[in-house]
């Protein structure tokens, strides 16, 4: 901290966070090896890999500890007169390392796919007695060990590990900044208005990568287009069918499934599903918002802060646990930028105190009525975004990566107002416009955003009231009291409308109400509970 001079002071940083890169703790992982020969899909690519060292495996770990996370920071404080200061902050900060953890399936530590069970025998008998030891084979344990064609089975289409991702030793990187200028109003009331903003990179975000999808180009280079009906139909017959022999395909190997499709043959790996990658830093988060602030330091028993905030977050990922926003198109990331599913343009809070003053008429009135805190955090917002219907053209079944509908230019997005409770009856209106929507062309990507800035749900504001006192008995021993309110006004939320199909047909029960469909409102529960409080007492000594 340097004060430079009387109205200007300087805060200058450097931080270094070096985080080892995530790793069993022996290396014992299996992964996918997409250049390895598999001996269980007659030698093409793609076969499983056991990282560690010693025999069998690869001598090898294909993650490297980030060693550049340096974090400059900066912050300035200039007094322009006595009543006003001007503020500005930058920094760079980095977020924690994905954290290595058991997930289970093709992703285990260990022997890839292979375990040892344990299963009771009967219901009420244990599974196994220590005393007697384990029961299994090490020579058939160990034998399969290091196989990389332990995936797939014959005859059979499986799941790969994970690719580990080579940079996922990198942490998540944010860019921050701030200025702000604070003026005092009067002697207890003061204002600060402040722009805030930061950049998010290198965020965990899995599903951003495919590496086993289909993509149209593919399809192209061996004379196949998604846009023609018997091109469709001819990915989704089976690999032994009379027309796909006809159209000069064949099985990539002998031991790929005679049920499995064309377009799963077509695949970069023929024998496997689905195949993402493992902690892939390639989430980015945008936010920029405009805040302001009104504070009232205590005098006349009264202390609030009122703050709003008007805001917009953009991301391409939601959280560092890999969930990404939903997927429109997997081939084109720039087009994975969208709203926040917790984004909330508008927030206003209010936080309040107020103690009752000292009434000194008598020992009871002072007791009964002097000293009482009452205390408020009412919040008001705006909605969260509504995501985006589904498609209903199949992509899925022809390049195994669905998408969105496309919106539909002019049409209301709502056939209600989410926030005129009054006028909504849960039994008998649907609240969102299928018209809104439209199917991509077959065989086509959606064009649409995943969320919309005005496709969101119902405001539900947030208000909490509470009133206590402290009764001092002697020195060392007194009596509290407080009581606390949740939904105070006693508001009633209904639940978000369905809006995750915009054909779902609309059915009606025999009194007529609407069971379901497209933008119904489920009556048989809320979104959060009536109003609700607790009284808490408490007695020291």
């Amino acid at each position: 901290t340097w004060r430079v001079n009387r109205k200007l002071t300087l805060d200058i940083g450097l931080r270094y966070d070096y985080q080892p890169a995530p790793r069993e703790i022996w290396y014992r992982t299996s992964m996918f090896a997409p250049t390895i020969p598999n001996p269980s899909a007659g030698g093409l690519p793609g076969a499983t890999l056991y990282a560690g060292y010693g025999p069998g495996r690869c001598n090898c770990w294909p993650v490297k500890t980030y060693a550049l996370a340096f974090g400059p920071r900066l912050g300035v404080a200039y007094q322009v007169n006595p009543k006003t200061v001007l503020r500005g902050g930058f920094a760079i900060s980095y977020g924690q390392v994905t954290q290595f953890r058991y997930i289970g399936g093709g992703n285990s530590l260990g022997m890839g796919f292979n375990s040892i069970v344990f299963s009771t025998p009967a219901f009420g008998d244990p599974a196994v007695l220590l005393r007697n030891g384990l029961n299994y084979s090490t020579a058939d344990l160990l034998a399969a060990s290091y196989d990389p064609g332990i995936r797939p089975l014959p005859n059979q289409i499986n799941s790969p590990p994970a690719l580990v991702d080579p940079n996922s030793g990198r942490p998540p990187r944010i860019a921050n900044w701030n200025i702000s200028i604070q003026r005092e109003i009067l002697k207890d009331l003061s204002v600060e208005v402040a722009y805030v903003g930061n950049r998010g990179v290198w965020f965990r975000a899995d599903a951003l990568n495919d590496y086993n999808g289909v993509t149209i180009e593919g399809l192209r280079s061996v004379g196949l287009d998604v846009t023609r009906a018997d091109h469709r139909a001819l990915l989704t017959s089976r690999i032994d069918s009379p027309q796909v022999a006809a159209a000069g395909f064949r099985k990539p190997y002998a031991a790929f499934p005679n049920s499995a499709t064309l377009a799963q043959s077509l695949r970069p790996f023929p024998q496997f599903a689905g195949l993402g990658s493992l902690w892939a830093p390639l989430g980015n988060n945008w936010y920029d918002s405009m805040q302001l602030k009104v504070t009232k330091r205590y005098s006349y028993g009264l202390d609030f802060t009122a703050a709003y905030t008007w805001s917009k977050t953009l991301t391409t990922v939601e959280d560092q646990t890999g969930a990404t926003v939903p997927l429109n198109d997997v081939y084109n990331r720039r087009n994975q930028k969208t709203y926040s599913v917790s984004d909330q343009p508008h927030v206003f809070v209010i936080g309040l105190n107020y103690i009752t003053p000292l009434i000194n008429k008598n020992t009871f009135t002072r007791w009964a009525l002097s000293g009482w805190t009452l205390g408020g955090i009412f919040r008001y917002s705006s909605g969260f975004p509504i995501r985006v219907p589904a498609a209903n053209n199949n992509l899925g079944a022809l390049l195994f990566r669905s998408t969105f509908a496309n919106r539909v230019p002019g049409e209301p997005l709502y056939l209600k107002n989410l926030n005129d409770r009054d006028s909504i009856d849960p039994f008998k209106d649907l609240v969102l416009n299928p018209k809104a929507w439209r199917d991509p062309a077959p065989g086509e990507w959606g064009t649409s955003a995943v969320y919309y800035g005005d496709y969101r749900t119902a405001r539900r504001p947030d208000e909490q009231f509470s009133f206590g006192k402290l009764f001092r008995i002697r020195e060392r021993m007194n009596f509290s009291v407080r009581a606390e309110f949740f939904n105070v006004f006693n508001r009633t939320y209904m639940v978000d409308p369905a809006s995750g199909n915009f054909q779902e047909a609309v059915r009606y029960d025999a009194a007529g109400n609407v069971i379901s469909g497209f933008g119904r409102i489920n009556p048989g529960s809320v979104f959060s509970p009536p109003r609700s409080g607790q009284l808490v007492a408490r007695f020291q000594f």
